[in-house]
């Protein structure tokens, strides 16, 4: 092998990062961000309420209520208990759209502000055992070099062709409207 290849350096990608804590992660920096965020995606099979986290579902809903954030949610219909009250807190917001797929096994949360964004794409499901117990990976994504692209790619499956699937059936629309 060559003195050259020995020597290769890996190049830190700056609009990436690889982390075993996604959900976390991901809710941390919506919570914590600077970014007027406009658009929120969620799309896991499961969720739980969240209640025994530091981000719990309730807390989010009041942050989407009082950002004015529209939140396009796609979840799988709810068996478990867990699940029916986390949707339940979904429900109660005008700036949230609700989705049934029960195809669904993708994992993908973004939010968008009006000049950049950051997403997840990963394991994690929207739950406690997610954050506190399972192992996951996760990648955040940016929206700065080329994460603005895949960022976009992201945004618009989900937002487009996720959401306009025949299996994706409107459960509740967003009754907010701007006076």
């Amino acid at each position: 092998m060559s003195q050259k290849a020995n020597s290769y350096q890996y190049k830190k990608l700056t609009f990436i990062k690889l982390t075993n804590k996604p959900v976390e992660d991901f809710l941390k920096r919506l919570f914590l961000s600077d970014i007027k965020i406009s658009t929120l995606i969620i799309i896991t099979p499961i969720m739980g309420t969240l209640t025994s986290t530091r981000f719990s579902l309730e807390r989010l809903r009041k942050k989407i209520e009082e950002d004015k954030i529209f939140t396009y949610l796609i979840t799988r219909k709810p068996e478990e208990k867990f699940h029916s009250e986390a949707v339940d807190i979904f429900m109660q917001s005008d700036m949230t759209e609700i989705r049934f797929n029960n195809s669904l096994h993708a994992k993908i949360y973004i939010c968008i502000g009006r000049e950049t964004g950051f997403g997840l794409l990963g394991s994690g499901n929207l739950t406690t055992t997610s954050i506190q117990k399972n192992v996951e990976i996760g990648m955040l994504i940016f929206g700065r070099e080329q994460g603005k692209e895949l960022l976009n790619e992201l945004y618009h499956w989900g937002s487009v062709r996720l959401r306009t699937l025949q299996e994706s059936k409107l459960v509740k629309r967003i009754t907010y409207s701007r006076r």
